[in-house]
C-alpha cells in the first residue's frame, strides 16, 4: 500500500469496526475495502478517484455505498473533507498521519500544505481561553501562488473565497472582571 502500512490499515479497520458498532452498523466487506483504498491513498483526492480506485482492485460496490461510507469514516477520524473554499471537494486520508494545514490558490486551485507551530499553540490557547478542548480544525489560507501572480494574474480573489473575518467574541469572565461576581 502506498498511503500506509498493513499495520496502519488494519488499525483503521478495527477502529472503524468499533465506531460502525457503536452506531449499531456493521462493517461490511464494501466498507472494509472503502477503508482499505483510502488508506492506500495520499494528499487530496476526489470521491471519484477513490471510486475508480474500488473498481481496479475490482471492488463491486455502487456509488451510493461509497457516498454514505465516507462522512462515517470522517465521524471516525479515518479520512477528513478536504474543505476548500468552503465546499467539500475532495477527502484525505488523515488517520495516522501528521497534521497540516494548507493554502490554496483563489485562481488556478493550487493546494499547498504547510505545518506552522504557531497556529498550533495560538489555537490551543484560544480553546483553553473559551473553555474548549481542542478536537480538530481546519485552516485553509486563501492567495495567489508564485505561477499565478508571475502570469499577472493579480486580482484579488473571487469573493467566495475569502470569508469575512468573524467578530471577536466577547472574553469569558475572569477572576478581576466586576461582572464575573468575583
Amino acid at each position: 500500500m502506498e498511503g500506509a502500512t498493513s499495520a496502519q490499515v488494519q488499525e483503521a479497520l478495527d477502529r472503524f469496526a468499533r465506531f460502525l458498532e457503536s452506531k449499531d452498523l456493521r462493517l461490511t466487506e464494501a466498507r472494509a475495502a472503502i477503508v482499505e483504498a483510502a488508506m492506500a491513498r495520499e494528499g487530496h483526492y476526489p470521491i471519484e478517484e477513490l471510486i475508480a480506485d474500488l473498481k481496479q482492485r475490482g471492488i463491486r460496490g455502487s456509488k451510493a455505498t461509497v457516498y454514505r461510507t465516507l462522512p462515517l469514516l470522517a465521524e471516525a477520524g479515518i479520512l477528513e473533507p478536504a474543505i476548500l473554499a468552503g465546499e467539500t471537494r475532495s477527502y484525505e486520508t488523515t488517520f495516522g498521519r501528521h497534521h497540516h494545514d494548507h493554502l490554496r490558490c483563489g485562481r488556478c486551485g493550487k493546494v499547498v500544505e504547510f505545518e506552522f507551530e504557531a497556529f498550533e499553540i495560538l489555537q490551543r490557547e484560544v480553546a483553553t481561553r473559551y473553555g474548549f478542548r481542542l478536537e480538530s480544525h481546519h485552516h485553509e489560507l486563501v492567495g495567489t501562488c508564485p505561477e499565478c501572480l508571475a502570469k499577472g494574474d493579480d486580482a484579488p480573489a473571487p469573493a467566495e473565497a475569502v470569508q469575512p473575518a468573524a467578530p471577536e467574541p466577547p472574553a469569558p469572565p475572569g477572576p478581576s472582571d466586576p461582572a464575573a461576581g468575583g
